[in-house]
Parts: structure tokens; C-alpha cells; sequence
């Protein structure tokens, strides 16, 4: 009986052990994809942005030489600060954001700035008296009455970016919303004169909105952040072209 029953367990063991056996390769393609999958949802994706300003002929024939995103941007770096004057390459701006795979990140480097939109008449009467007193002549007009603001607005003064990175399933590409956005205060404009006169204030704004796929660790050229060109923070503005550039890497 004892010989019997060794030999019931031993084959019952040995049973098990090739039901499991079997089920391994299984099991072990759906762990590696779970991986993957899983390295895809969280990995965390790092956004480089940079931009740089550039003489416009300079800027024009680095895009006739059609090189690839990459080269331009070894171009342009290896550029910087070797011309002399006006025409020296300069980089603007150099901001980076980190998020998860799928999910939305802001970077802002701002200056709130409140102003008014809208002004009223003040009341040149004195509410107290009980009977106001005429008027007397005078050569002063309506328009020289002080005004009283009514309306504020808040405008954010700096240097904004949104992100929006997606990793590929190869986990060798990104597909990206972004959204780089520079507001500078370049002055104040002025309406009316002596006690009504009114200020607004000027501002220049750099913007763009778009999305793109591109490769981990690999420049992208997204556009050119020019100002205006009549821009008052640089008068030789429409002189100037402005590369961007993202660049995404896995964070380590």
C-alpha cells in the first residue's frame, strides 16, 4: 500500500508540474506585453524647448542647404555668439517640462500684470452739499474731467509652456501637443490729456499651437517664434528669424 501510494503521489507531482510547464510560454508572452504596456503608461517624457534668433539671411540659407532637423540644430549651436554686432546668434530661451505618458504638464515663468479696460467720468460735484454751486465760466471742457477705472483685466507677462506627450507602443516615438507662448510689456499708450488721461498697456506676444510626432532624443524644428516686425523690444526685428526646437527624452 505504501509502495502504491508513493507512486499515486509521485505521478500526480510530475502531472502538475507539465500542466504548469505548459502554461509558461503563455504566461510569459502576456508578462512581456503587460511590460510594455505598462512602460508606455508611465513612463515619464522629458520636453526640452530652446529657440534661437538669427540673422534673416543666415536663416534663409541654412533652409536652403534642406538639412535635417538635427543637423540644423547642430548648425545653429555651433553658431552661437561667433558673429560680431547686430548679427550675433543668440539662443532665446531654453525651458524644460516633464510628464507622465498621456497626461498634460505646464511650465510658466510669469509676471502678473493688472491693468484697467474700461474707465468712467468721475462725478465733479460734491455729493455733501446740499445745494451745488453754479457754475462758473470757464474754458475748461468735459474731456478735462478725471476718469475713474471700472473694468480690470490680468494678463500673465513671461514665458508659458503646455505639453502633451504621448509615448508610441515601440516606445521610439512621441506624439506631442504643445503650446510655447511668450508675452512681453513693451510699453503704455496714452489717450486724453492732463487729469484724463488714460494708459493702456502694450504688450508683444510670440505664440504657437500645434502637434507633432517626433523620436526620443532626436531635435524637432516645431517653427519660427519671431516677434513682430515692428516690434518695439527689438527694432531690427524683422531682420531676425527665430528657430524652435523640442527635444523628448525618456527621464532616467
Amino acid at each position: 500500500m505504501k509502495i502504491q501510494t508513493l507512486l499515486i503521489t509521485a505521478f500526480a507531482l510530475s502531472f502538475a508540474n507539465a500542466q504548469e510547464k505548459a502554461a509558461d510560454p503563455y504566461k510569459a508572452g502576456d508578462a512581456q506585453a503587460d511590460e510594455a504596456s505598462q512602460l508606455s503608461s508611465y513612463a515619464n517624457i522629458s520636453i526640452c524647448y530652446e529657440d534661437f534668433s538669427l540673422p534673416l539671411a543666415m536663416a534663409a540659407a541654412l533652409q536652403q542647404e534642406q538639412l535635417t532637423d538635427a543637423e540644423l540644430y547642430a548648425k545653429v549651436r555651433a553658431s552661437l555668439g561667433k558673429d560680431a554686432g547686430k548679427d550675433i546668434v543668440r539662443q532665446e530661451t531654453f525651458v524644460v517640462a516633464r510628464a507622465r505618458s498621456g497626461q498634460k504638464a505646464s511650465v510658466e515663468h510669469i509676471t502678473e500684470i493688472i491693468y484697467p479696460t474700461e474707465y468712467e467720468a468721475a462725478n465733479i460735484f460734491d455729493a455733501a452739499a446740499v445745494t451745488p454751486a453754479p457754475p462758473k465760466p470757464s474754458s475748461v471742457c468735459i474731456s478735462s474731467a478725471p476718469v475713474i477705472p471700472t473694468t480690470f483685466d490680468t494678463r500673465n507677462v513671461g514665458f508659458t509652456l503646455e505639453i502633451e506627450p504621448t509615448l508610441s507602443e515601440a516606445n521610439k516615438d512621441v506624439d506631442l501637443r504643445f503650446v510655447p507662448e511668450r508675452v512681453t510689456l513693451v510699453g503704455q499708450s496714452t489717450a486724453g490729456q492732463d487729469i484724463s488721461k488714460t494708459e493702456m498697456p502694450i504688450f508683444e506676444v510670440q505664440r504657437m499651437n500645434t502637434s507633432s510626432r517626433l523620436k526620443i532624443n532626436v531635435p524637432f524644428m516645431i517653427g519660427t517664434m519671431n516677434l513682430p516686425a515692428n516690434s518695439k523690444q527689438d527694432p531690427d526685428s524683422a531682420k531676425r528669424v527665430w528657430f524652435a526646437f523640442i527635444t523628448a527624452t525618456l527621464s532616467k
